[in-house]
């Protein structure tokens, strides 16, 4: 099983990257866990944007000969259920810190039966947190030095390539309808801006991760000029995980002029 979370890619992922290296089906799921995340609900942009972004994977999904089965529900009775279901050998992720994700990767990792193993990945950042200590290994609590630090370990390793197969199991374990999650807004639908603006999913990312990196040298002057669109705009994008900070950082980090304010920014995220 490969759990997504805010790691809606399949580039740089190195949990779907580890499921397939096991060789055998792969299930991807991606669970709408509302009560985990009550004390910090998403609002109804981000709502918006994640039926497109997991609709968007999905049909990257069915591309390489797989898809992304979709469930509702505390992410760790999910997750041990349909490890139980499908008889799965081992349940991959992505990394993540939100306290609401700490809690629910330890819930998983205790509930899993016997037999089936629960990994994390890094990646879903430049470094893992806590990897960049003082002389004596301690944590740095003031920026400038961490950054000093932080610096001599860039660039990130090379981002991971998407994989071109993805190998699908005899059966299919049920799954929810997105379109039953009312996750866009229609009361009213006030939508409208956003789609012309915006397009979720790891197609848009690396569009604009490609549009931005030929002005990124601009970056330091332009972001601050209403009249230009000087920013990167991978903002949402990187918070739902259409693209890691490595592939921002590789397409970014010859472009010359000020684009140290970008990756230092990028650092500061």
């Amino acid at each position: 099983l490969v759990w997504f979370r805010q790691d809606l890619r399949l580039q740089d992922n190195l949990a779907l990257q580890a499921a397939i290296v096991r060789g055998g089906p792969v299930v991807s799921l991606y669970i709408l866990d509302e009560a985990g995340e009550a004390r910090w609900p998403m609002g109804g942009a981000s709502r918006w944007w994640l039926h497109h972004s997991l609709t968007a994977l999905d049909a990257d999904l069915r591309a390489l000969g797989s898809r992304l089965i979709l469930r509702a529900g505390k992410s760790d009775d999910v997750l041990c259920a349909l490890a139980e279901e499908t008889g799965a050998s081992a349940i991959h992720c992505m990394r993540h810190y939100e306290p609401w994700w700490r809690n629910a990767e330890k819930a998983v990792a205790t509930g899993l039966s016997t037999g089936c193993a629960f990994v994390c990945h890094n990646g879903n950042y430049l470094l893992p947190a806590g990897s960049v200590t003082t002389g004596s290994g301690g944590q740095y609590k003031i920026y400038t030095p961490f950054m000093r630090a932080l610096w001599q370990h860039m660039p990130p390793a090379v981002p991971l390539a998407a994989p071109t197969h993805v190998a699908a199991p005899q059966t299919w374990p049920e799954s929810d309808n997105i379109d039953d999650w009312a996750l866009l807004p229609t009361k009213p639908d006030w939508s409208g801006a956003m789609v012309h603006m915006w397009t979720p999913g790891e197609a848009g990312a690396r569009d604009r991760l490609e549009a931005f990196a030929d002005k990124a040298k601009f970056y330091d002057e332009k972001r601050n000029l209403p009249s230009v669109a000087g920013s990167s705009f991978l903002s949402p994008h990187l918070h739902f995980g259409e693209i890691s900070p490595a592939a921002c950082w590789h397409a970014t980090m010859h472009a010359g002029g000020s684009v140290d304010v970008f990756l230092k920014e990028l650092v500061w995220r």
